[in-house]
């Protein structure tokens, strides 16, 4: 009873105020949202269709019911984002940051930045936890309808690594910083080639965030690879441990995990297919939220 007496008090409202007003200025109702001509007048053209222009509509009211989630949920972009993104607005318009907030608009672009981070928020929320796959069927469908005559084979590697950019020097002055890290990952890989485990000693002594994983790296690919590492992975068979060697971060010594050859291709066609799974998802995920939802539209205004 008091859902529908709060519509009724919103309906009068909405009745006196576009009796004050011009008779276009409301166009929806979403819950207690009010959706105005002027968000959409700046898409309509002369040739626009009726259709063409209830399409704007729906997608303001399904941009709607996600801010509306926004606040429901407390999804917040961070200030850095925000200032991030601002920076690069005013970096494609030829503008300092400074010069940007000088604008009279500045407050309503503020508001643009943070609603669409926010609506990215809201969809990575609600994705978050699901994990989406190619089935066999639908990447063999993909490839029928999108075949790849050229073989674009990439090759990827998995190695592990210990890494080392400071030691402490109070104990050997006499020794450059370079020269006491090499020995100690000399020291190291003796440790390891009489049997100790590779992994606990990347877990205990690497400065590498890879320590987590006992030194073990994602797959990479080989061309990508700084000069560094290529050159030390000539001629180093899998399992075994290489030389210390200094890169621009410090030292590391390596050994290979594994490699491989992959089809870039595919990757791309298994990437498509799982962006579509999402969207699909996300997309009837909102069409959830207009079925919950009170929704009103003027179409005679159109």
């Amino acid at each position: 009873m008091m859902i529908k007496m709060k519509k009724l008090l919103l309906l009068v409202f909405i009745w006196s105020l576009n009796a004050l007003s011009s008779p276009n200025s409301i166009i929806a109702i979403v819950n207690d949202d009010l959706i105005t001509f002027d968000k959409i007048s700046n898409e309509i053209k002369p040739s626009s269709t009726k259709e063409e222009k209830l399409t704007l509509i729906n997608r303001q009211i399904d941009l709607a019911l996600q801010l509306q989630k926004v606040k429901e949920v407390g999804v917040k972009p961070k200030a850095n984002s925000i200032k991030t993104t601002l920076t690069k607005i005013a970096a494609q318009n030829n503008l300092t940051l400074m010069q940007l907030q000088a604008l009279p608009q500045f407050n309503k672009i503020v508001r643009d930045v943070t609603d669409q981070l926010s609506l990215r928020g809201l969809k990575q929320v609600v994705l978050q936890k699901l994990n989406f796959k190619p089935t066999e069927k639908e990447i063999s469908a993909t490839l029928k309808e999108n075949p790849n005559n050229s073989k674009n084979l990439n090759q990827q590697i998995k190695i592990a690594q210990i890494a080392i950019s400071s030691i402490d020097q109070t104990d050997s002055l006499l020794q450059s910083e370079d020269e006491l890290i090499k020995q100690f990952l000399s020291e190291l890989s003796g440790k390891i080639n009489d049997g100790t485990s590779f992994s606990s000693l990347a877990k205990l002594h690497s400065q590498d965030p890879s320590y987590k994983n006992g030194g073990e790296s994602d797959w990479l690919d080989k061309d990508r690879l700084p000069q560094a590492f290529k050159q030390t992975l000539q001629g180093l068979k899998q399992g075994e441990l290489s030389q210390p060697f200094k890169t621009s971060q410090g030292w590391r010594i390596i050994k290979i995990i594994d490699q491989r050859s992959i089809d870039m291709y595919l990757v791309s066609i298994k990437s498509k297919i799982i962006q579509k799974k999402r969207n699909d998802y996300f997309n009837n995920w909102i069409k959830g939220l207009r079925e919950k939802a009170y929704i009103e539209v003027y179409d005679h205004k159109l």
